[in-house]
């Protein structure tokens, strides 16, 4: 069974009053799954403003969605975003071939603008027919 590595990455940004927003991350390739291994968050908002974040995958026709808790925040010296919420963690999920892999960002308190960036890396491993020794 062919594999490769492979990384990917996302930007979403909300504006003063929205609440939530999705973005597509990646669409699998035909013919592949991608196994997500690893996951790193950087997010810039407001203080007292806690952001959710949450990782849409399809694996078997079944969309599961995993939110991620971040550990890290900081205060920054930049006027429109002036902390930073991140963290990075290993994980083991699996997205079917064809399938949109999704981020989700939401937020209660839509007082200002937010800017949160995800990148993701693991394998692309061939989806094929079953050999026959393995019939």
């Amino acid at each position: 069974m062919a594999q490769r590595p492979f990384q990917t990455g996302a930007a979403v940004n909300l504006s003063g009053g929205e609440n939530i927003k999705e973005a597509v991350i990646c669409t699998v390739p035909a013919k592949k799954r991608f196994h997500v291994k690893f996951i790193g968050i950087n997010g810039f908002g407001h203080p007292h403003q806690p952001l959710f974040y949450a990782i849409h995958v399809t694996t078997g026709s079944i969309t599961g969605i995993y939110p991620v808790a971040l550990n890290g925040v900081a205060e920054i010296a930049e006027p429109e975003f002036p902390v930073r919420y991140f963290g990075s963690q290993a994980v083991i999920l699996y997205a079917d071939p064809g399938s949109d892999v999704i981020f989700t960002v939401a937020r209660k308190d839509t007082t200002g603008n937010v800017r949160v960036f995800i990148d993701l890396c693991g394998i692309l491993v061939d989806v094929g027919a079953r050999s026959r020794a393995g019939r």
